[in-house]
């Protein structure tokens, strides 16, 4: 280090009095020359693992954001401590520990208690955990048919009791939420038929919906489903009517207890991949499952009519994602389910695409009570609650893994919105069609990320991390920043300062942005701690009179990662 001071003192006195400091070409670190990176206000590069242990950054002035990161495919799911400064340098900042364990944001979810989502995760990562075990049975069912398939679309030879339009008609609905829960007998009554959603209502139910009430769920659902297929692809259909069952029964109320609701939250919907097997439980279509309004409580907690309408499409949306992402990944392909972060964001993704539809049909100032909201009232139930998950995940963004999720948890509501963010980053970058090839492809997790993409995950991690900075930051003019360092349609501090008015401290949202930088000191070291496929930003103002900084990203101790840990530097220069 002592070398390096050297050689900028000797730059220094070469500038003479009175003149700008010009940074030099390379600088000394642990012996060796390494190149000054001369960055553009604006510009962006990502520092590899091969020189995260010693890179320079011009001086004289600049201000970067920095952005440590580990990528490597193999990390466990832990917290891992890091170091990021000066080489050798004395003094340090001591960063938040990532392992400090920080509690979901508040669920907003239409007319729903606090903690809302935490029977439906339940339910969701049961569901979803069964999934590989099921295959199996998906094969032997696709075996059993007696007509052939096209290109993954399995014919089933029907009896009587499963034609599409049978008025009666009678399903095998799970009872409760253990693991080896039994299935119960619903009969359920065709409520409406449009051309890709059937609704079905159970007799128990009857009376629960109006007719006009069902014509408008069925309207809903019918112009969503289509949008989301031409996004995700088509699925899978075993019982050959073309359509999605959608069945609703207060058996999904029941799954959980009205005393256990006030803690818990409710279920509002799900889809279970036990119907596309040969399973003696199978119904042996494709189906979602929605609770019904119970304003007396007679099944569990109590629902209006308006919590349920407006809580059924965007629990539809998401839960027929992971309905076509298993017809796609397993029946099609005869792959593997998709990986839970993946499977998650992309849902995450669908519900986005219904606030996408609304928005087309109403443009601003149409459709809203407020002619100065950003979306349109009916777009509301399937955005906000996604930009408050993503919300929390940046907030405390060295907690979340972007490529994983915290074991037995199946993804916490902020690992979903760093999810969906991340998703909806890379279709900005990349154009609608990934979508598609990552959920019709046998590949599942990162391997099917990069071949849809055509990029490593390290890149797109390293290039995503800058991106949420910069997008609208104050000072840099939005077209003057690289399309690759920001949102094409989604301008993130607008939508967060919406979110932050419209909810404040008491609501989750503590300011206008989620992220602050933490300041990292010219010629000092911070340390933290950080789990794998995050990131931790870092603000570093150099002074004028410093030529150039030199800095290092390695373990706490100073020891460097292996080139497995896949680290790597974000630097996107602010000024």
């Amino acid at each position: 280090m002592r070398s390096a001071v050297l050689l900028l003192a000797l730059v220094v006195a070469a500038c003479g009095d009175g003149d700008p400091v010009r940074p030099p070409v390379s600088a000394s670190c642990d012996g060796s020359d390494v190149n000054v990176a001369q960055l553009d206000v604006g510009e962006h590069m990502v520092v590899g693992s091969a020189d995260v242990g010693c890179f320079a950054l011009a001086g004289a002035g600049a201000v970067y954001a920095l952005a440590p990161q580990l990528t490597g495919s193999a990390l466990p799911y832990a917290g891992y401590s890091f170091r990021i400064g000066t080489p050798e340098a004395a003094d340090a900042l001591r960063a938040l520990s990532a392992d400090v364990a920080i509690p979901d944001t508040r669920e907003f979810v239409l007319g729903a208690p606090r903690d809302a989502q935490a029977a439906q995760r339940a339910l969701d990562s049961r569901l979803r955990a069964a999934e590989p075990r099921h295959r199996g049975r998906t094969q032997q069912l696709l075996r059993s048919l007696q007509t052939p398939h096209d290109a993954g679309h399995a014919t089933l030879t029907r009896t009587p009791s499963l034609e599409a339009g049978d008025s009666l008609r009678v399903f095998r609905v799970l009872a409760d939420l253990s693991e080896s829960a039994p299935t119960t007998p619903v009969t359920a009554r065709l409520a409406h038929e449009g051309a890709t959603v059937s609704i079905y209502l159970d007799t128990l139910a009857r009376g629960a919906l109006s007719a006009a009430d069902l014509a408008r769920l069925g309207t809903v659902v019918n112009e969503l489903a289509p949008a989301i297929r031409a996004r995700f692809g088509t699925g899978s259909d075993v019982d050959s009517n073309g359509r999605v069952l959608f069945l609703l029964s207060p058996r999904v109320n029941a799954l959980i207890s009205a005393a256990n609701c006030a803690t818990q939250g409710y279920v509002r919907g799900y889809f279970d991949g036990r119907d596309l097997t040969d399973d003696a439980s199978s119904n042996r279509a494709e189906i979602f499952y929605g609770f019904v309004p119970d304003p007396t409580g007679q099944w569990s907690c109590s629902h209006t009519t308006d919590d349920v309408l407006g809580n059924l499409p965007p629990t539809f949306v998401h839960e027929l994602q992971h309905l076509i992402s298993y017809g796609e990944h397993v029946i099609r392909f005869g792959g593997a389910p998709e990986e839970p972060w993946l499977n998650e964001g992309l849902s995450h993704l669908a519900e986005e695409y219904g606030a996408r539809f609304f928005e087309a049909r109403y443009p601003a100032p149409a459709g809203r009570t407020s002619p100065t909201q950003i979306f349109p009232d009916s777009a509301g139930a399937y955005i906000t609650p996604n930009l408050l998950y993503s919300y929390r995940a940046l907030l405390t963004s060295g907690v979340y893994s972007l490529t994983g999720c915290a074991p037995s948890s199946f993804c916490s509501l902020a690992e979903r919105g760093g999810g969906w963010l991340f998703l909806r980053w890379i279709v900005d970058q990349r154009g609608e069609e990934v979508l598609e090839r990552l959920v019709r492809s046998p590949r599942v997790g990162r391997s099917n990320l990069e071949t849809a993409t055509g990029e490593s995950t390290a890149s797109l991690l390293g290039d995503y991390a800058s991106a949420v900075l910069g997008d609208s930051i104050a000072g840099l003019a939005r077209p003057a920043l690289p399309s690759r360092m920001r949102f094409t349609d989604r301008n993130l501090r607008q939508l967060y300062r919406a979110l932050f008015e419209a909810y404040g401290l008491a609501g989750g949202v503590g300011r206008p942005f989620p992220i602050e930088p933490l300041t990292l000191p010219e010629g000092g070291s911070a340390f933290g701690t950080m789990r794998p496929s995050s990131f931790v930003h870092y603000r570093l103002t150099t002074r004028d009179d410093t030529p150039a900084v030199v800095l290092r990203f390695s373990g706490s101790d100073g020891v460097p990662y292996g080139l497995a840990a896949g680290a790597q530097v974000s630097v996107l220069r602010l000024r």
